[in-house]
């Protein structure tokens, strides 16, 4: 099994992008939703992906049905490593940016997620997430898990409610390469928990070396 990768999602201070690189993740989503407890602007962001980049972590900054012109004040003003489309953009909308996207699945609202997948040809990655109807972004809640296309997988990020709790149940039932995180290390909602970050990565960490054991005995 590849390495399973992880990104924190809803990063505002500093001190949370710190705490992300100290726990080893691949990824964080900086959010530019307004009506998000975890927006912050590009200003404030910007300071925050520097730090990321410095350390290999890949910057990921999420929109949902922005205006073209914001979505090109934040690539100018921070340069995200991949651009994270959460409404209901068109694949022509997420590909006039010119950079790597990831586009979300709203999972509650889609009875065939490959179908709405195939609409955007040229994105490097979907996050199957857990909202829908009148939901635009993550909830913070897990839908039905289901075990993964092996023809899909290493482009299926799994979110919705992921946390130290049930990240091993989740990555047992569906399979998942890549994980993404928002309110499952969080405190309260906006404020992450750097014990919520450690506990969870040490729980995939287990999931990992158990899996590797259980092969290496069969």
């Amino acid at each position: 099994m590849n390495k399973i990768s992880v990104k924190f999602c809803g990063l505002k201070t500093l001190a949370e992008v710190d705490a992300a690189i100290a726990a080893q993740v691949d990824a964080i989503g900086l959010v530019f939703v307004e009506k998000s407890p975890r927006f912050i602007t590009p200003e404030q962001a910007l300071p925050l992906a520097a730090s990321a980049k410095q350390s290999g972590v890949k910057v990921v900054a999420l929109f949902a049905d922005h205006p073209v012109e914001v979505v090109e004040q934040v690539i100018q003003v921070i340069e995200p490593d991949i651009l994270q489309f959460h409404g209901a953009e068109s694949g022509a909308f997420c590909e006039q940016f010119n950079r790597a996207y990831w586009k979300a699945v709203p999972m509650l609202a889609v009875s065939d997620y490959v179908s709405y997948m195939i609409n955007y040809p040229k994105a490097e990655a979907f996050l199957l997430d857990a909202f829908g109807g009148k939901t635009t972004g993550g909830s913070g809640q897990a839908f039905k898990w289901f075990k993964l296309p092996d023809e899909w997988l290493s482009k299926l990020i799994l979110a919705g409610g992921i946390n130290a709790d049930n990240v091993a149940l989740a990555l047992t039932a569906t399979g998942a390469q890549f994980i993404d995180t928002s309110s499952g290390i969080e405190s309260v909602p906006g404020v992450k928990s750097t014990t919520k970050m450690m506990a969870l990565m040490a729980q995939i960490k287990a999931f990992q070396t158990a899996l590797q054991l259980n092969k290496s005995t069969t």
